[in-house]
């Protein structure tokens, strides 16, 4: 029986959950392409930029579904198999919740790690890919300046304008400081090119800030080494970037520019540790709505697992701005809402499984 209840259990669960999550990603593609068709249409980029854009969007909306879509869509299997009185015969047979849980273990692992491909790797991939298009529709020099300030390795960094893929800068400057924090030497350049390794510099001006030495002000070129890379020119326009694990520890250390504080980037990383957490937390708080009364129904605890769902989203949410603001330490902004609702997930279980 367990070679066949536990496979049927996971494919009901699984397909429901794949069901809505392409409904939730569909309906926000809708919208997102319903805003965005206009500009896209002025760029004279046609049906196919439409297209491309929806496809690059896809990974980041889909990554902002799957949590939702774990919810609703074990509720929906959930509640179904008790309006067939599926999970009665279970019980009926000596199978609770707490077996079928662990029968559906399955689901939320591979979800989990679908979550971790998608902000690892997916996410970061497609939202550079879209900036690096989406600017290359304009060409660099008929695009506004727009000034940018950078924190690197080697001083402030400001420069006008970038290429699509953030391997070109125009005009450049750059302010180093001494020991003490002064201002020691401004350095200007026309343009800057990323040469693999470090940026070659092109028609540099210096102006040494000091009452002995003279103004350097001649037209040359000069490798700049930095830890400023082109990935991270195209992070600057984006409010809130996804970035890997790998590049968050790299901001941390100081192997990458940084543009927010570092308490930012720490309760990223550490969500980044506890966010594939949300698919079994979902399923945990959606299972006793497969516990239906004949004579009041299962409406009470639909509504029951939708707030408890849509609750841990709301509180993960507002503990994480408080985790990237520095208000609470950036582990406790992450593990604080798992923690809370898996204990409440697990109350709910065995007190169903004791009523």
């Amino acid at each position: 029986m367990t070679r066949v209840l536990g496979p049927y259990l996971r494919k009901r669960v699984a397909v429901s959950i794949i069901g809505l999550l392409a409904a939730l990603t569909g309906l926000m593609q809708l919208l997102e392409l319903l805003d965005v068709t206009t500009d896209v249409l002025n760029r004279n980029l046609g049906v196919t930029g439409i297209v491309h854009y929806a496809v690059l969007r896809l990974p980041g909306e889909m990554a902002v579904a799957l949590p939702l879509a774990a919810l609703l869509g074990s509720m929906s299997a959930f509640y179904a198999m008790a309006r067939s009185r599926e999970i009665t015969a279970l019980r009926s047979a000596g199978i609770g919740l707490r077996r079928i849980l662990v029968y559906l273990i399955p689901v939320p692992i591979v979800l989990a790690v679908v979550q971790l491909a998608l902000s690892q790797y997916l996410v970061p991939l497609s939202e550079q890919s879209l900036k690096s298009w989406w600017d290359s529709t304009i060409p660099l020099e008929e695009r506004p300046a727009q000034p940018r300030w950078v924190h690197t390795s080697n001083g402030v960094l400001k420069f006008e304008r970038n290429s699509s893929d953030g391997r070109t800068l125009l005009d450049v400057g750059l302010y180093t400081r001494g020991a003490e924090g002064l201002l020691q030497l401004r350095t200007r350049a026309r343009r800057a090119d990323w040469a693999g390794n470090d940026w070659l510099l092109r028609g540099v001006t210096e102006l040494a800030i000091s009452g002995t030495a003279p103004p350097v002000d001649r037209e040359r070129t000069r490798h700049w080494s930095s830890n400023l890379r082109p990935e991270d020119i195209l992070q600057l326009d984006v409010a809130d970037p996804h970035m890997s694990g790998t590049v968050l520890a790299d901001v941390i250390v100081g192997e990458r520019v940084s543009t927010r504080p570092r308490s930012y980037y720490e309760a990223v990383l550490a969500r980044s540790f506890t966010a594939p957490l949300a698919a079994f937390i979902m399923l945990l708080l959606a299972l006793p709505s497969a516990i239906m009364s004949e004579r009041r129904g299962g409406g009470g605890r639909l509504l029951v697992a939708l707030a408890l769902g849509l609750g841990f989203l709301l509180v993960d949410g507002i503990l994480a701005s408080f985790g990237t603001s520095g208000r609470i330490a950036p582990w406790w902004s992450a593990a604080i809402a798992p923690l809370l609702f898996a204990t409440i997930g697990f109350w709910q279980l065995f007190s169903c499984e004791h009523s």
